[in-house]
Formats: structure tokens, sequence, C-alpha cells
């Protein structure tokens, strides 16, 4: 064999194939950040004489970058711009797309300094905290962070930089300090599954935009995850960031399973308060827990594509440990829904967040849980800490809840791109709507409450600009229930005993009363120390959940893998597909196209459910069928092109190095 032939196209095609696959997964360029709001030491304070985009080695000749005053237009070099929230509600986080890389800013002021609709010269301004080359491989993206804004001030903003130039002014609003707000929730809205009939992108506008109206100047929108249908797909991520609304009110998001297996997620959207030690992505894929506070709540998010439910644990009992106090109410978002009425409520990842989220939310007292995934609308009752309906709640319009009693909540599609089957009689169902209608909740946060109210946005009803009322008609209510927590009871004073009872009666009243109070002190005790048995139990429900479910994660637990009924999706969806790759043998059916998660399930869903209605054991699990569609060559489908290109590279080397051993024989 003549070797030296192999060598070269053989090590040129090894060292192609694992160029081709590394340079995918991009490493971003961080800076530190210059938050200025005009002080001093800020690059807000520019004297309004001096041109900011101006410096003293530009050529003359060429074309002078626009000033704020002047960038007005908007450049098409500037994309996918998109407010977010902050850490609180001072803060206002951004992502954009450009095609030029490096010296990225946002510039913003409030509305009443603008000048002509433009903003001044001195404007603040906040250099990118992060940028890079976007996993397309043909733009950048940025991150930036507006600060120090005052409460109930309607700011305008531009995003950009001096090569590509800023984007058109956009406005927004903060809300007032304390007092009654809002905010808006949307299910899955994967803009892309529905492969243009329906024609999601024009539903996941129409849904937002009738939410926006209907709700009273909300402060933030949440999206629960699966934004987009294919996690690398830059397209539609355009056509779920092209509604206005994504500019002018500020958007938290969760990872889905749809999102994962690209760091497309990660760059789109800025999130504050990332821990990437808790559910933290890979390189390839996205991934990281992160909190926020906004209307007097505490939010916590959590990617639960990310199997290990201890290290979610870790966080939420952090944070809350932290940041509990300053807040009215504590609400967790993730996109799996663990309470939801239709297909994937038998999935193995499902089943094991199911084991472990109820404990942890119990013992850190989180009053609302609201997720997606399941394309359906379900309200639970109020659920304990062992996962089971608190005796007494009826799923009624108001429910009273004491500490450690949670309500889940799960969204359906708010695109209509696609609705799964609904199954009945699972015991956590207390209100279920399956009419396959796109739909929002709209949040109305008081000291007192938390009010859910739930809309169906029927295809054709698209509210008019300000047409507020209209919108009211055109989203059709279909729940709506106020959470309250339980007052403590006073005690009465007509309970005082031996108040009017004569001396003896007096006597042994007080007799009667120290034996009371000795057996009611024993029984404190007693109940103290079941209490802290409870504690215990709940702490090791929290750790151990992962423990009940080891033959289930052995066995490779679903972490998200969906193969949609239409072809169109195979992603791989999870973090766990780089750091659980030995877990994929025996995944658990998840068929997206609607035919339930068990093979064998019947289309009413009551087979699947005489089978086991809350049977969380593992024997349950069935086989995987994975999806074949087509995906971009980013996230989790990079692992076989770096296997092959390291395996090509090595196979070139031994070839080359055989090959001179040969040559050295023969001379």
């Amino acid at each position: 064999m003549n070797t030296h032939r192999l060598k070269r196209p053989l090590s040129a095609l090894s060292a192609a194939t694992l160029l081709a696959a590394l340079v995918a997964a991009p490493v971003p360029v961080r800076a530190e950040p210059s938050l200025g709001s005009g002080g001093p030491g800020s690059t807000a304070s520019q004297s309004p004489s001096q041109d900011p985009s101006q410096s003293p080695s530009q050529d003359p000749g060429q074309n002078r970058a626009e000033s704020p005053a002047e960038a007005d237009a908007g450049s098409e070099a500037i994309t996918d711009a998109v407010l977010q929230v902050g850490a609180d509600s001072t803060a206002r986080n951004l992502s954009w797309m450009s095609e030029s890389s490096g010296g990225g800013e946002v510039r913003w002021a409030p509305v009443n300094e603008l000048e002509g609709g433009k903003l001044p010269a001195d404007a603040a301004k906040s250099e990118t905290t992060d940028s890079g080359l976007a996993a397309d491989l043909r733009r950048h993206f940025n991150h930036a962070s507006m600060t120090d804004l005052k409460p109930g001030t309607e700011y305008a903003y531009q995003v950009g930089s001096d090569e590509d130039g800023f984007t058109e002014v956009q406005k927004f609003s903060t809300g007032g300090v304390g007092g009654d707000d809002e905010f808006l929730l949307f299910g899955d809205p994967q803009v892309g599954a529905g492969g243009g009939e329906p024609n999601d992108a024009a539903g996941w506008d129409r849904t937002l935009s009738s939410a926006v109206a209907t709700a009273d100047d909300p402060s933030f929108f949440y999206s629960l995850g699966d934004q987009i249908n294919s996690a690398g797909n830059q397209e539609q991520y355009a056509q779920y960031l092209a509604p206005e609304a994504t500019r002018t009110i500020p958007q938290a998001t969760t990872i889905g399973n749809h999102d994962v297996s690209s760091k497309a997620f990660e760059q789109h959207f800025n999130r504050p308060n990332v821990s990437q030690d808790h559910g933290g992505g890979g390189v390839i894929t996205s991934g990281g827990d992160y909190w926020f506070i906004e209307d007097g709540v505490l939010f916590l998010n959590i990617n639960s594509n990310s199997p290990d439910v201890d290290v979610h644990a870790e966080f939420i009992d952090e944070v809350v440990a932290e940041h509990g106090d300053q807040a009215r109410w504590t609400v967790l978002g993730f996109h799996h829904s663990i309470y939801s009425t239709a297909t994937h409520w038998n999935d193995l990842d499902v089943k094991r967040l199911r084991k472990a989220i109820p404990p942890v939310a119990a013992r850190n007292d989180i009053d609302l849980v609201v997720s997606g995934h399941d394309h359906i609308y379900n309200r639970t009752f109020l659920m304990d800490g062992e996962g089971k309906p608190v005796e007494g709640s009826e799923a009624g319009a108001e429910e009273e809840k004491e500490g450690g009693q949670t309500l889940y909540l799960t969204l359906t599609s708010s695109s209509g791109s696609k609705f799964y089957d609904y199954v009945p009689g699972l015991d956590w169902e207390g209100k279920s709507v399956h009419n396959d209608v796109p739909a929002f909740t709209r949040v109305q946060v008081s000291d007192e409450a938390l009010r859910a109210t739930t809309y169906e946005v029927p295809v054709g009803n698209v509210p008019a600009e300000g047409e507020r009322a209209g919108a009211q008609v055109a989203a059709e209510q279909i729940d709506d229930v106020e959470l309250r927590r339980a007052e403590a009871e006073e005690p009465d004073p007509g309970d005082d005993a031996g108040a009017d009872a004569d001396a003896e009666g007096g006597a042994e009243g007080e007799d009667a009363g120290a034996d009371g109070a000795d057996a009611e002190a024993g029984a404190g005790a007693d109940a103290a120390g079941a209490e802290d048995g409870k504690e215990t139990a709940d702490s090791d429900g929290g750790t151990g959940a992962t423990g009940s479910d080891a033959v289930a994660d052995a066995a490779g637990a679903d972490v998200g893998q969906d193969a949609d009924g239409t072809g169109d999706d195979a992603d791989a969806g999870t973090a766990g597909a780089e750091a659980d790759s030995a877990e994929s043998g025996t995944e658990t059916a998840d068929s997206e196209g609607g035919a339930g998660s068990t093979g064998s399930e019947s289309d009413s869903g009551t087979e699947a459910n005489a089978a086991g209605t809350a049977d969380d054991s593992d024997s349950s699990g069935t086989a995987s069928a994975g999806g074949d569609g087509d995906l971009p060559r980013t996230g989790g489908g990079l692992a076989l092109p770096l296997a092959v290109g390291a395996g090509a590279l090595a196979l070139g080397a031994l070839l080359l190095f055989a090959s001179r051993r040969r040559r050295a024989g023969l001379s």
C-alpha cells in the first residue's frame, strides 16, 4: 500500500473537518461595562458640543458616523434588537445583532429630554458587556444594559455602534414603586413549527399584540420556552422578534427543549443574574438558571433541560434565602410543565421534575409555578410539598394558600403552531382548557393577591392600534383565579376560660388551665419535632428525588428530545446531549405530534391514565422514538462532526507516521 499517496488528502480532510466543526462554537469577546448615567466619570458626560462618534484619527474623507441626534432613521446593519428585564426595575438589558464586531453601545435618555424626537448629544451610554461571532457565522451578537433608571419614567434608547450606525429611537416606561402592577405570560411561540400552515409568526404577533392591548401597561412579558422551532435558525429568531412590543416592553425568556441545542439562545437574550454553575450550558448549548425582581416579585427561572435537579434546588434555595425578603411574592418558571394534562405528562424527564420540584417549592414557599411545553392550558389545585392536591382546594375563582402551598399553571401555545391531545382524569387537574386556540395569561400583582386571568385569541381577532376595548373583546377569557395568602387566625376573646366563674370554679379552671398548658407545651414540642422531621423529609425529597429516579437517570431519562409529528424537527434539545451522552440509550416516548407519551396510549388518554394517573415509577417509561427532521449544524448536531474531525486527524497522523517508517525502511 502506497501510504504517502493517502497521507496528504487525509490530513487535509481531517484538518478541514475539524476546523469546520470547531468554528461553529464562537468564542465571545467580553468587555467591562461602562455604566453611565451622566455622572462624573461616566461616558455619558460628554460635552453636548462634542460629536460622540468623532475621533482625532478619523479620516475627514470618510462618512462620519451618526451622533445620537442624527441616528433616527435606523441602521440596516443592526438587527434583532430586543429589550429585556434587568436585575431589578432600575435596569433593562438589551441584545442585538450587528454586521461589525466591537464598539457597540446603548444610549438612552428620558423622553422629556429628546430634541426633536432625537436623543440629546449628552445621552447616557453603556458599552457592550458581551459580544462575539454569532452562531450563524455571519453576524455578531451584542449585550448591554441601561442602569440607574428611575421609577415611573418614560425613556428613549438606541443601540448600535459608530461603524454600523444606530437603530431608530425606541421608547419604554418603568413602573412605579409598590402599588398594583402586572405582567404577561406566554407558552411556546415555537415560531417555525407550523411550517407556514398555520402561519405561526403571524399567530405569535397576533397573540402578543392582543395581550399588550388587553393588559394595563404591563411591566414585562414572560415567554416560557420554545421561542423558536429549530435552535440555530436565525430566520425564526427574526420572526419571533419582529413584533414591535419586543423593543418597547421588556421580556424574560426561558430555555425550551427547542432552544437549548445552540448558543443562539444565549446570544439573542441577555438574561440577568445568570448562574452557569446551575443548569449551565456547554460549549455549543445554551443554559444557566437566573433570577430577577420585578413588580415586587422574585422571579426564579431554571433550565429544565438540565437533568440535575439537585443543582436547581440549590439555586432556588440560595436565591430565596438571599433575596426572598425583598419581594412580596415568589414565582418559579421553567419550560417542562410537571402538571400538564396533555401527552408529555408521563415523560421520564417530567416525572423526575415532578418528584423534585414540589418539596423545593414548599420549603421556599413559592406561590406560583409557570411552565409550557405541553401546548395545552391547565391550572392545578393548590399543591403541597409532596406533590398532592391540598385538601379543600377546589380550583375555584379564589384560592387561599397556606405557607408551603403552590399553584401551578401550564400555558398553551401562543402562536397556534401546534397543540397536543388532552389526557383526562389526572388527579392534579383543577381546570384544563383544550380548544386548540392560542392563549396568554395576564397576571395582576398587589400586596394582597396574584390574579391570573387567561385569554384565548381566536384567529382573525387582531386589535387595531390603541383599541384596548376591542382587544378585550377579541381576547376571550377562559380562566380567572385570584391567589391569596391565608390570614393568621386571631384568638377569640370569648375563649378565656373561667372569666366569670366563682372562686372554686376559677381555681378548678386555673388547675385545668395549667394542665392544659402542660399538655399544649408537650404537644407543641411534639409538633416541633414533627415539623423538623417534615423539613428533613422535604429536604430529602428535594435532594433525594433524583435518587428515587436513579433508574430513569441511568436509563437515559428524556431531557427534552422531541420528535414532531410533522417530521420537521429533531432537536437533540438538551445540555445533557453533551454531559449525559451515555444516557441516550432508552429515552422516553416523546412524540410532539400529539400521539401520546406512550406508544399504546389511546387518543383520549384513558388507557394511559388507567395505567397510573400519578404513578411516577420509573418502570412506566417506554423507549423513545427520535425525530428525523433536518436542523442546521449547530448545537448538539456538532458532536458528530467534532468526533469525525478528531478521528480523521488522528488517522491522518497515524498514516503519516507509517509512511515515514516505510520510507525509512526502504532507504
